[in-house]
């Protein structure tokens, strides 16, 4: 792997992606407030009227893995808050591709279609990700 610097885009796509996962996945890294923001998404889902099927309340063996995803989501943010490296953004981009295969395929066996709300912020900063590290391929 070069040590090249990035150029200063990548580093700002990268650093917003990283700020954009902390604020949505730390709220998800303790089984306290993961149960909050889930009681949000039921909320949600009933108020809105939305399809799929209603999110159920979670035990607490299923808080342990969705902690699990919060805490390591949010380390992963707090790296590429630290080092806003193209190295960083190409796995980050990898990573929002495949988590948008899964909640795609949540969606297609019947998911609360809450996660649209998900999906979509997931697919944005991949798309952002990718043309960024495209336009700048020798940075």
């Amino acid at each position: 792997m070069m040590n090249v610097e990035p150029s200063p885009t990548i580093r700002r796509v990268v650093f917003g992606s990283a700020v954009y996962d902390f604020f949505v996945t730390a709220p998800f890294a303790t089984p306290w407030t993961a149960d909050a923001v889930l009681s949000v998404t039921r909320s949600l889902h009933q108020w809105l009227g939305l399809g799929g099927e209603l999110p159920p309340p979670f035990a607490p063996s299923h808080l342990v893995f969705v902690s699990l995803f919060g805490t390591m989501t949010a380390l992963w943010a707090v790296v590429r808050l630290l080092r806003p490296t193209r190295f960083h953004g190409t796995l980050d981009m990898v990573g929002r591709a495949l988590f948008s295969l899964w909640m795609g395929v949540a969606l297609a066996r019947g998911a609360s279609h809450v996660l649209v709300g998900f999906l979509v912020g997931e697919m944005a900063w991949m798309v952002a990700l990718a043309g960024v590290l495209a336009r700048h391929r020798s940075a």
